[in-house]
């Protein structure tokens, strides 16, 4: 059986609905208060466990949370979806936690404090993290850049020396990790738009996002300017998927139509694990490209991050309806 590793953060989330976000200096009434479980890599491995069957695709968690409410909370929600999280540590300090600001249109802000996520460092990465008993090393290796960067790099080196897979989401952009180097390692590198712009280093604003051969134009140059030689997905929202395979040509994917858009927060990590689900199973980069936009069409019609993940059934549903 596939098993797939995540490292990265978990986060408690607290979000306030308003119609419109306050200027500098004011003060508004807000909608609504909510709190749930998030943060990038929790919300990964959450989506890679409920998009995928427990018979077919194992789910690592690795990460740390503080001695508290929150991070207890972390962990059971993981726990409980079936994740094994035998390697999230607990330490003495505060656990991640995140402020989204979400407007009403669905758009969001959010501020992050690691607390416990940025007290790793280099020296603590390590092989027996990616091992998985007697049956060897992890397939995949998920990791984001909500850990700090010294140690993102230190285990995607790490991974690839061992011949992990690498799937990665450079979120938040960290440009000064946008190196060859670095990228030659990744086999699958998932990227929003704002975040292929920083790869490309072309804004994207004007664009007309409705010229599907113009994306695709912006997704190959990934494999020139880098050299690339695995695959790039770039998500478009609401406006598609290009995926673009190294030697061969890129596609662009039309997206599922969203009933509603309540909260876009947790799109982006519901695709990533419906994708990393599916290619774990065997499943071609086409196909798990239609699965991850399954997943995130879903996800946007519900509130929260960690809330909205779908589940497998669900996405099968959507998938076989369009086809």
């Amino acid at each position: 059986m596939p098993h797939v590793t995540i490292f990265g953060s978990l986060n408690y989330d607290l979000v306030v609905c308003t119609n419109r976000i306050p200027q500098g200096g004011e003060t508004i009434h807000c909608d609504s208060f909510a709190t749930h479980c998030g943060g990038k890599g929790a919300n990964q491995a959450l989506a890679v466990r409920k998009l995928s069957s427990p018979k077919t695709v194992g789910v690592r968690m690795v990460g740390r949370v503080g001695q508290d409410a929150f991070g207890q909370q972390l962990k059971a929600g993981l726990a409980n979806a079936g994740t094994d999280v035998s390697l999230i540590e607990e330490i003495p300090r505060e656990s991640g936690v995140a402020v989204i600001l979400l407007e009403r249109s669905g758009e969001n802000r959010i501020l992050v404090h690691a607390g416990a996520n940025g007290t790793y460092r280099p020296e603590d990465v390590n092989l027996d993290w990616f091992t998985v008993d007697s049956q060897g090393l992890t397939d995949y290796l998920v990791i984001q850049n909500e850990l700090p960067i010294p140690v993102v790099l230190r285990a995607i080196e790490l991974a690839y020396d061992n011949g992990i897979k690498i799937v990665y989401n450079p979120s938040p952009m960290e440009q000064s990790i946008l190196t060859p180097e670095v990228i030659s390692k990744i086999s699958y590198l998932v990227v929003n738009e704002s975040e292929l712009a920083a790869l490309t280093q072309e804004d994207f604003f004007g664009t007309d996002l409705s010229d599907h051969d113009a994306l695709v134009g912006r997704v190959k140059e990934v494999h020139v300017k880098y050299d690339f030689k695995g695959t790039v997905v770039t998500t478009f929202g609401g406006h598609g998927t290009v995926y673009s395979i190294y030697g061969s040509e890129a596609i662009f994917v039309k997206p599922f139509k969203a009933k509603q858009v309540v909260d876009t927060t947790g799109a982006g990590d519901s695709f990533l694990g419906a994708f990393v689900g599916a290619v774990a199973t065997g499943k071609s980069v086409p196909e798990a490209v239609k699965w991850g936009a399954a997943a995130g069409c879903l996800a946007v019609g519900r509130e929260g991050a960690a809330d909205s993940i779908p589940m497998l059934d669900e996405a099968a549903a959507l998938v076989e309806n369009e086809q």
